[in-house]
């Protein structure tokens, strides 16, 4: 677990966070289930060091980039990325993936795979929340973020949901950072972000002039990025910058 520091969460007039794994997160056993219904022996804790896998790659430019089925739908092609990229690193062939993502696809439709809600998130957004510092969603999405927040009964708990699939522009690209600010009318220098992905979180909140910290709950990242600070989690941050407010 790590130590919030104080530095961090000083002067903080916005909170924004990644969606994925920061608000909701993946769902590996009903992932495994899928994954086993269309032919690939897979379990949740393999899919958990895959996830791990492909997130590197993604950094590193190893991802698995294919033609498939929906990668032309708001979101489908970062979806088909990652996703792709864990179930080849979870033993898929990759003349197999665009089938697999095409199978996969309605399944994640009627329920997101990432759905897993942290415990007590949305009472410390509410607490933050209470002091006066809003709270934002900033995602790579499909599209449907605000219906999946509503699903899972936490999009009151949000002053502003930004889904790149409705603004048309996808982090790292810091311009999708700057709606939040524009809405909000804060600073970027007074705004933290908090994601779990190196290669769209911190460098599109950097480049933006956004503070910001890896969510790493698996050690995925662990000895990489040793300049990017860590936290435990959202309900842990927003309770800190509460608590320092007073």
């Amino acid at each position: 677990m790590y130590d919030i520091d104080s530095a961090l969460i000083r002067d903080v007039d916005l909170l924004c966070l990644d969606a994925g794994n920061t608000v909701v997160f993946l769902e590996h056993e009903r992932l495994a289930a899928v994954c086993a219904r269309e032919g690939l022996a897979t379990s949740a804790q393999s899919l958990v060091h895959a996830e791990g896998q492909a997130k590197v790659a993604i950094e590193c430019g190893d991802a698995v980039d294919v033609e498939w089925s929906n990668a032309h739908a708001p979101g489908g092609r970062g979806w088909g990325l990652v996703v792709g990229t864990m179930l080849h690193r979870a033993g898929l062939p990759v003349d197999r993936v665009p089938r697999f993502l095409g199978a996969l696809w309605p399944d994640h439709r009627r329920r997101n795979f990432w759905s897993l809600v942290p415990a007590g998130l949305v009472e410390a957004l509410g607490r933050l929340r209470s002091r006066g510092v809003p709270v934002a969603v900033i995602s790579n999405s499909e599209g449907f973020l605000e219906e999946i927040l509503e699903e899972q009964g936490i999009l009151p708990a949000f002053d502003l949901v930004i889904d790149s699939g409705v603004v048309g522009v996808e982090k790292p690209d810091p311009a999708i950072f700057r709606i939040a600010l524009d809405r909000t009318g804060v600073a970027a220098r007074r705004a933290l972000h908090l994601g779990d992905t190196y290669a769209t979180d911190v460098l599109g909140a950097r480049a933006a002039g956004v503070r910001v910290a890896l969510i790493d709950p698996y050690g995925h990242l662990s000895g990489r990025h040793p300049d990017v600070p860590r936290v435990p989690g959202a309900p842990q941050v927003a309770d800190a910058i509460a608590s320092a407010l007073g």
